[in-house]
């Protein structure tokens, strides 16, 4: 129950005040006040004792009547329609709490989705980082592994070049030495040759082997007569020894440049 409001606890004060007034006023008139006149005085002589009349039975006072009962007022239209607007402004603020929980609980729903879907996301992130890193780990492995391959490729290449090379020089040497010593079994040497001239000439040759033009006198050894005589023995060995490697041999065709002294060491 809501508690009285002012006016009704006034209300009922006053009536309480008026019913014990009305209950004092009917006591007063109640008692008769009037006074009673004198009468005279009669004595009776007694031969004897007259017996002791019987004690009066005690009796119990009765009970004082119940106070009646507080009669409440009938609440006037104003407290009816005061006592629905409370009670409209409670159910009101009642359903303003429940509609705040609920929205309270559906930010916190939402807050907690949106949580679990930035993790998912961020999960999801990670795991495509870690994705693209593993990717660019393999590729970047795979052309390390290429890149190696392609240098182990090239230094073996070259490392056959540069055998196929020292191998080519070695024939090259070697052919040019028997050439030489073909050429140098055709040589005479003038007579009161002195000293030991050197003389150069640079020739060419077809791929037989067969000179290409006349020997080219590159240097004078300052002797015209042994100049003369390698040149003699240099026509008279063709067609001078060639190697069988192609690359050496081409070497041979194109400005080949020999060298020549009367005592070879």
């Amino acid at each position: 129950m809501s508690p009285l409001t002012a006016r009704q606890q006034w209300s009922a004060g006053a009536l309480a005040l008026l019913f014990h007034a009305v209950f004092f006023l009917a006591l007063v008139f109640s008692v008769s006040w009037r006074q009673l006149p004198e009468q005279p005085v009669l004595a009776e002589l007694w031969s004897s004792l007259p017996m002791p009349p019987p004690a009066p039975v005690e009796t119990k006072p009765e009970p004082p009547p119940p106070a009646p009962a507080e009669v409440k007022p009938e609440p006037s239209p104003a407290d009816i329609a005061l006592k629905a607007r409370e009670e409209a402004r409670r159910r009101e603020a009642e359903r303003q709490r429940l509609e705040q929980e609920k929205e309270r609980l559906r930010l916190e729903q939402e807050k907690k989705r949106e949580a679990e879907r930035r993790q998912k996301e961020e999960a999801a992130r990670k795991q495509a980082l870690e994705a693209r890193k593993r990717a660019l780990e393999k590729a970047l492995a795979e052309q390390l592994d290429s890149e190696l391959a392609q240098e182990d490729a090239r230094l073996n290449q070259l490392r056959q070049q540069q055998q196929a090379a020292a191998a080519r020089d070695k024939q090259i040497a070697e052919y040019q030495e028997r050439i030489r010593q073909k050429i140098r079994g055709y040589i005479r040497l003038p007579a009161n040759l002195t000293g030991n001239p050197e003389a150069v000439f640079r020739v060419d040759l077809l791929p037989n082997g067969e000179l290409k033009g006349a020997p080219v006198l590159v240097r004078k050894s300052g002797n015209a007569l042994y100049d003369q005589a390698v040149e003699r023995a240099i026509i008279a060995a063709s067609p001078l020894p060639m190697p069988p490697d192609p690359a050496a041999a081409a070497s041979f065709r194109s400005g080949l440049t020999l060298k020549f002294r009367p005592q070879e060491g």
